[in-house]
């Protein structure tokens, strides 16, 4: 990492989850958003897929409080508080889940530092053995893959600015 905040990439759920639980983990990575501890980058497609699933009817009727005035506002939110990558070159082919390509090639193209993640198929490409996730691995050795719990544990360990105030 280096000495510049933080450059982080969240995955959809992980957006989702941070909107529809005030006081969970994901909100908390995105606090720290908020507090300039790191920088997270978006892109037109990854908005694009937020709001479609913050607008999808299975969602908000699992969610009662997503009404459209909320997702409005958080979409205003989080596209003020991160820098948007318009034109994201595609840069890394990932067969097992093509739609996690846009995050993917997200990172390469700012040289992130971290993705936050719960998704089961890219949190894999850290550990995983087939010949994407090495691929992966040697395309991006320095940057961590984490689920919101560790990564909010990883900058509270590394930055004293992320610590709970």
């Amino acid at each position: 990492m280096n000495s510049t905040r933080p450059k982080v990439v969240f995955d959809c759920n992980v957006l989702l989850q941070a909107v529809a639980r005030e006081r969970g983990p994901a909100a908390e990575c995105l606090r720290l958003i908020e507090r300039n501890v790191a920088t997270l980058y978006l892109s037109k497609p990854i908005l694009r897929e937020v709001r479609q699933i913050l607008t999808d009817a299975v969602v908000q009727a699992e969610n009662l409080a997503l009404t459209s005035q909320l997702v409005d506002a958080f979409l205003r939110k989080i596209a003020y508080r991160a820098e948007l990558i318009r034109d994201v070159p595609p840069l890394f082919d990932y067969p097992r889940d093509p739609n996690d390509e846009k995050y993917i090639n997200l990172i390469a193209a700012v040289d992130a530092d971290y993705l936050v993640t719960r998704d089961k198929d890219l949190l894999d490409l850290r550990s995983g053995h087939d010949l994407t996730a090495k691929q992966f691995r040697q395309r991006f050795p320095r940057l961590s893959v984490l689920n919101p719990v560790d990564f909010l544990n990883e900058l509270r360990r590394v930055i004293p600015d992320a610590r709970e105030s």
